[in-house]
């Protein structure tokens, strides 16, 4: 269902409501149950790259949590102890 039928099913059922703020309660309520689901999908504009000996990245606020990382198709393994070359000095 598109935004603007849902916005006709409020309207028919609270015909005081205006459009901006049902647009704004289906936004708020969209983001509650991504949150909550945790069905966030973060773009990437393929402008991102890596550096070489570079283990920390900064990610835009909205990331919550992440499931898997890829470079090149290949899948990085969860690093489960502190890395035995320190780069991490700085981020602790």
């Amino acid at each position: 269902m598109k935004q603007k039928e849902m916005i006709e099913i409020i309207q028919q059922h609270h015909p005081e409501a205006t459009e901006t703020a049902i647009r704004k309660a289906l936004n708020r309520a969209q983001d509650d149950f991504a949150s909550k689901t945790k069905i966030l999908k973060v773009a990437s504009n393929n402008s991102d790259s890596t550096v070489s000996d570079q283990r920390y990245y900064n990610l835009p606020p909205e990331v919550l949590e992440i499931k898997r990382v890829e470079l090149n198709e290949i899948e990085i393994k969860r690093l489960l102890d502190r890395p035995i070359k320190g780069d991490y000095s700085s981020w602790v």
